[in-house]
């Protein structure tokens, strides 16, 4: 894939993280001042979505990102992001605050809050605490009566499935699992990280999750973990 098409790509997947709303050549063109035409983005857009990076809904002309969209951009064109003073002071309190159990369980309520996404915790791959579903639910996806089902049914399993995490999440770092590679839920990502303590603890969303976002939070939780 060409420079120019990885940075497209890039663009198209911010902006649908933020909005939620299909990305078509005159939005990007004018929001990021391109020095393109926008047939040339047009170009350059449908090129994407032969190579299975995009798509576009039958009802829009803009254009939405893939699993494997998601995927490259996770791997390769993800840009890193700086946690805002505010909210690491916030986590700095919890963690001088609350220890152990009680501890993991404050910080998942403020990173829920701050995802806007369900945060799970499994203390053992038999103990399982949730949080945040109602921003979760509140999710665009979740117009659709099909995803709520989907995720539903992710939940009423979730004890069943997180010994699946305990396999899979052994890296030091923060760990994404986009779509089809999510141990809980095809329809679903992930931004999980095993804590010193053996918990793991993990950030799920709809395909559309912001895993920059997710990722320095995750490194934050992290650093206070140790």
């Amino acid at each position: 894939m060409e420079i120019r098409q990885e940075n497209l790509l890039k663009l198209v997947i911010d902006s649908y993280i933020r909005t939620a709303e299909p990305v078509g050549s005159k939005f990007l063109v004018s929001e990021f001042e391109l020095d393109m035409s926008d047939a040339t983005v047009r170009n350059e857009l449908r090129e994407l979505e032969e190579a299975g990076f995009l798509t576009h809904p039958h009802t829009s002309a803009g254009r939405i990102p893939t699993e494997a969209g998601y995927k490259l951009y996770v791997e390769k064109l993800m840009a890193p992001v700086v946690t805002p003073k505010k909210i690491r002071a916030a986590f700095e309190q919890i963690a001088r605050e609350a220890v152990g159990d009680e501890g993991v369980k404050l910080a998942s309520k403020a990173l829920a809050e701050e995802m806007q996404n369900a945060v799970i915790v499994a203390f053992g791959p038999d103990r399982v605490y949730y949080t945040g579903l109602s921003g979760l639910f509140a999710q665009p996806e979740f117009r659709s009566a099909d995803y709520t089902i989907n995720a539903s049914a992710m939940f009423d399993q979730a004890e069943d499935l997180v010994g699946q995490l305990f396999e899979r999440v052994v890296t030091p770092g923060p760990a994404i699992f986009v779509g089809s590679d999510n141990p809980l839920g095809s329809h679903f990502s992930l931004v999980t990280a095993r804590l010193p303590n053996n918990t793991i603890i993990n950030i799920m969303g709809p395909l559309r999750l912001d895993y920059a976002k997710g990722q320095s939070l995750m490194n934050l939780i992290l650093e206070l973990s140790n």
